[in-house]
């Protein structure tokens, strides 16, 4: 099974991401307190860019997902998708649970989020998406450049 992420909107503000590899799956949320999907989208821009590693985080309510994301050779990288209980905390990923841990090349990754990203657009389009995430708009411009990126 290759790498996907299944990104929905599930009611306004509020989010739900699932997560498969060949060996794990994952379910997590966000709500509108973070731009989890900009936050996904910008992850992959700059792991395609030469970035060494990036954290980025899914608000919940109460709670964090915080997606740790390594770069471990020339175009792999190691993903690891850590649970904690406390919003906002600024905890160590050491103090986190994992949830989620695999491997895959730089492109796998971008390709998955810019998928997910482009799923989004397409059900929803620029004012459905601001409908029901409020809080942020769609990452049009940063979906573009990471097309850029993967046509590269």
């Amino acid at each position: 099974m290759p790498f996907t992420i299944d990104y929905s909107l599930t009611g306004t503000g509020w989010a739900e991401c699932i997560i498969s590899s060949k060996d794990y799956k994952c379910e997590i949320s966000a709500s509108y307190l973070s731009d989890a999907l900009g936050s996904l989208v910008v992850s992959a821009i700059a792991i395609l860019s030469g970035a060494q590693t990036i954290s980025i985080g899914f608000d919940e309510e109460p709670g964090e997902y915080r997606w740790c994301i390594k770069l471990i050779d020339a175009d792999k990288i190691q993903l690891t998708i850590l649970g904690f209980t406390q919003l906002w905390g600024l905890l160590p990923d050491s103090e986190g649970d994992q949830l989620f841990s695999t491997e895959l090349t730089t492109i796998e990754f971008g390709i998955a989020i810019r998928d997910a990203a482009q799923n989004i657009f397409n059900k929803h389009g620029v004012v459905g998406y601001k409908e029901r995430w409020s809080a942020h708009d769609f990452p049009s411009e940063q979906l573009s450049l990471l097309n850029h990126l993967i046509a590269l």
